[in-house]
């Protein structure tokens, strides 16, 4: 049996092939609600698909974009990839996911082998993102989206989402101040990306606004992984005194930190009181669950893919959205230990 076409769904629905390909691309704001639904009841019928290639020819467009995250074995990004995908797919668009493993060259490689490929556009979620990423995507002109990433003057092509840590890391701090807890150490990304600086620089001015001075918090440089919060163990240890609450860049290091507190036979919060960032979906089930600053990670990955196609379309008004953060309060927090 032949493939169905798109001048078939027409002669079944009594209505001209460019009335379909209306109601195929979404364009249906000043169309007759029964004449769309005698187009969308004869392309059920039909079982008709459009042809990708015929789509790209006339829209000069391939209907592909592409998702590149630091590292895709991070509990942070299935709900982001769930969001682009979900908006992605309703609007006919297929998803090129690229894992640019914190390494700044792979990424660049990703970017450049996507251009190769024609996509229409490109979402940037990595922390190890660098303007050079930008500066190859704008010289080709591919609309792209960034996640908090400090840009002053985006060009037309770059739409941005900010994340406003302040709010949850105020949060907090003032959970953590309420404790009654006044030593504090700081476990950070690594302190050359934007968004490790961004967020511990939130959590010193939450800090100094209520009197802690923040020559005074430890500020331990890790890496964004479990790893990193384990080794930043060591570093707390080591300490003239040891800080009884501390709050990392992610939930990634706060497993880590609070594993190794147990292998070192301290208890969180018994001895050290932890808070992380994120509110990955591991953590409220760890023992005991974190306490932790949430992003809302689904609601991300649909804010950027639905900009990216409106860059798609026009410039847009603002190039920036943003998102806040908020406090989630679990058992890795407590008053700190009697001295």
């Amino acid at each position: 049996m032949p493939r169905p076409t798109i001048a078939d769904v027409a002669r079944r629905a009594g209505v001209s092939k460019s009335t379909v390909s209306r109601v195929l691309s979404g364009n249906v704001e000043y169309m007759r609600p029964d004449t769309k639904a005698r187009v969308e009841q004869a392309i059920a019928e039909l079982g008709y698909r459009p042809s990708h290639l015929a789509r790209s020819l006339t829209s000069k467009r391939t209907y592909t974009a592409a998702l590149l995250v630091s590292d895709v074995g991070n509990p942070f990004y299935p709900e982001v990839i769930h969001g682009v995908e979900d908006v992605a797919l309703s609007h006919g668009y297929d998803i090129y996911l690229c894992n640019t493993n914190y390494d700044v060259s792979r990424g660049l490689n990703s970017i450049r082998s996507l251009i190769d490929r024609q996509v229409d556009g490109i979402l940037i979620m990595s922390s190890s993102m660098t303007d050079e990423w930008l500066e190859e995507l704008v010289q080709h002109s591919i609309p792209t989206v960034v996640l908090d990433w400090v840009l002053t003057n985006p060009p037309p092509t770059v739409g941005i989402i900010g994340v406003d840590y302040r709010p949850g890391i105020q949060a907090a701090v003032e959970h953590l101040l309420a404790l009654g807890h006044r030593r504090f150490a700081h476990v950070s990304g690594p302190l050359h990306l934007p968004t490790a600086l961004a967020r511990r620089d939130a959590f010193l001015h939450a800090l100094a606004a209520h009197g802690i001075n923040p020559s005074q918090v430890a500020i331990i440089e890790g890496n964004f992984r479990v790893d990193g919060g384990r080794a930043a163990m060591d570093e707390l240890l080591s300490l003239p005194q040891m800080p009884t609450a501390v709050f990392t860049g992610n939930d990634m290091m706060a497993m880590g930190l609070v594993r190794a507190s147990r292998a070192r036979g301290l208890q969180v919060p018994r001895d050290i009181s932890v808070v992380g960032l994120d509110d990955i979906w591991l953590v409220a089930d760890m023992e005991p669950p974190l306490t932790t600053v949430a992003l809302p990670r689904y609601e991300i990955g649909q804010m950027a893919m639905r900009m990216l196609l409106d860059l798609l379309k026009r410039p847009p008004a603002s190039p920036y959205q943003q998102v806040e953060t908020r406090l989630v309060c679990r058992q890795s927090t407590a008053a700190p230990p009697a001295a």
